[in-house]
């Protein structure tokens, strides 16, 4: 196993192709999102690539145990995060500095100033 870079960052420092691992250290695959309110400073989860799976999944944020430039870390085995259901698209947010968020079923609406102007 790998050990985690030291310093820690926040949710909106994450970037796209960092590898995701599992509680005991395995490789599980890529972020591919990063899903939150950046209005309200409130991350839900990120959308995940599992190298074995042809399917994008989301780790809620509940499930993120460490964030660093090098690696993000859960608390899930591999079996948890492929067994998680598929990841939709429900509505799209904008954060500059990291991309593209989305809303789930059952997320409250953010603040106007999340959303794209059209």
């Amino acid at each position: 196993m790998t050990e985690p870079a030291s310093d820690q960052i926040a949710w909106r420092a994450l970037r796209y192709g960092t590898p995701v691992f599992s509680a005991d250290g395995q490789r599980v695959g890529t972020l591919r999102e990063v899903l939150g309110s950046d209005a309200e400073d409130i991350l839900h989860g990120i959308r995940v690539a599992p190298e074995h799976a042809h399917r994008d999944v989301m780790v809620p944020a509940a499930n993120l145990t460490t964030l660093t430039t090098e690696r993000v870390e859960t608390d899930l085995s591999l079996a948890a995060i492929e067994g998680l259901p598929e990841y939709r698209d429900e509505a799209t947010y904008h954060l500059a500095s990291v991309g593209w968020l989305r809303k789930h079923l059952g997320w409250k609406a953010d603040s106007s100033s999340d959303e794209e102007s059209h």
